[in-house]
């Protein structure tokens, strides 16, 4: 996951957004102003995992 402040989020999330005396302040950029960079993204590709809960990968109930 990605941490607000550090180096690999403001590469991802290119913006001028910042935080003074904890508020979050924003630009007033169109729409929800929040803008990233698509290919940094991908060094962040999605893996799927398979975390045991209380459902096998095919959905049947399994106690573990």
């Amino acid at each position: 996951y990605l941490v607000l402040g550090t180096a690999e989020c403001d590469a991802l999330f290119p913006s001028e957004h910042y935080y003074n005396d904890g508020m979050f302040h924003v630009t007033d950029a169109p729409g929800l102003g929040i803008d990233f960079d698509e290919k940094e993204a991908q060094r962040y590709s999605y893996e799927r995992s398979y975390h045991p809960v209380v459902r096998l990968e095919d959905g049947t109930l399994w106690n573990y």
